[in-house]
């Protein structure tokens, strides 16, 4: 393990009994963080005993070198699972003011994530990764001015338009400090660490609204389909609800096959779980400034 997944603390190669003193000594000390993701991802009653050893390195284990495989379960369990995440849990029976929320927050995870890939496409000399890079930002990039139809940003825009809240307001506002917070995070790995590690923490999160996380253990759906159902709902909402889930615009499976070969590749797993966790806590946080900012718009 390269680097703790918690404040990303580096280790050399393969060195799990380091990481697991590491986590250890942070226990001790009640470090917020580090505790509160062993309660998450390897919970136990107690960390000094060598069953802690054995815990964390089973659930760091890649079977078969199936990081893919390893990446979509450790994301379904945190979002998708029986406890899916809150704003999953709110999207199954969505109001007007959570669909404001959402779009308030998004926007700006959406300019980040071009980001992201452009940091990606620079740092590379794999073709076929920087081909894939150019298609995500190429397709969000089409419909900036405001007239396409063909980008996500454009259709959330609108979806916020529908719903009363001017374009302005969305492009111009400002996210909440947990949204700040997880694109500071973002932008720092892109800057800082490897291609390889950027892909594991940026384009792993298209896995949300992605409708193959049903076979791989998902409970629920970003969204409830019976939504789509109600008059209500403006079409401009319903539009950008449908992109979100079309399998046409799915790019997660595309980005973990890549992120699994290169891994292998490189020699890379450990760095890219580690990167990938730090972005899932990050995205975690997001998700709930989303929840935040509905409450702003309650009763409007």
């Amino acid at each position: 393990m390269t680097k703790c997944p918690v404040c990303a603390e580096n280790f050399k190669k393969k060195d799990m009994d380091g990481l697991t003193k590491h986590f250890i000594m942070m226990n001790d000390r009640n470090d917020a963080f580090h505790v509160g993701w062993l309660r998450e991802y390897v919970p136990l009653d107690n960390y000094n005993t060598p069953n802690f050893a054995k815990s964390l390195a089973s659930f760091f284990s890649v079977i078969d070198g199936d990081l893919k495989g390893w990446i979509e379960r450790v994301f379904v369990e945190k979002f998708l699972g029986d406890k899916p995440h809150p704003f999953v849990e709110a999207m199954q029976k969505p109001k007007k003011a959570l669909f404001l929320g959402f779009a308030s927050e998004y926007y700006f995870f959406l300019k980040q994530k071009i980001k992201s890939c452009s940091f990606i496409i620079a740092k590379t000399d794999k073709e076929e990764v920087q081909k894939f890079e150019a298609k995500i930002i190429f397709s969000e990039l089409s419909g900036t001015n405001g007239e396409s139809a063909g980008s996500e940003s454009s259709l959330l825009v609108r979806m916020a338009e529908s719903l009363g809240v001017p374009r302005d307001s969305i492009v111009n506002g400002v996210p909440l400090p947990p949204t700040i917070h997880s694109i500071k995070l973002w932008n720092q790995v892109s800057e800082s660490d490897h291609w390889l590690e950027v892909m594991g923490s940026i384009n792993t999160l298209d896995m949300l609204p992605s409708k193959v996380m049903r076979e791989r253990g998902a409970k629920f759906d970003i969204y409830n389909k019976s939504v789509l159902d109600n008059e209500w709902i403006p079409d401009h909402v319903k539009k950008f609800l449908t992109y979100i889930v079309d399998p046409k615009n799915d790019h997660s499976q595309e980005a973990l096959t890549l992120i699994s070969k290169y891994a292998k590749e490189l020699d890379m797993i450990e760095d890219v779980q580690s990167a990938f966790l730090r972005s899932i806590d990050a995205f975690d946080r997001h998700l709930q400034a989303r929840l935040t900012r509905s409450k702003q718009f309650e009763g409007k």
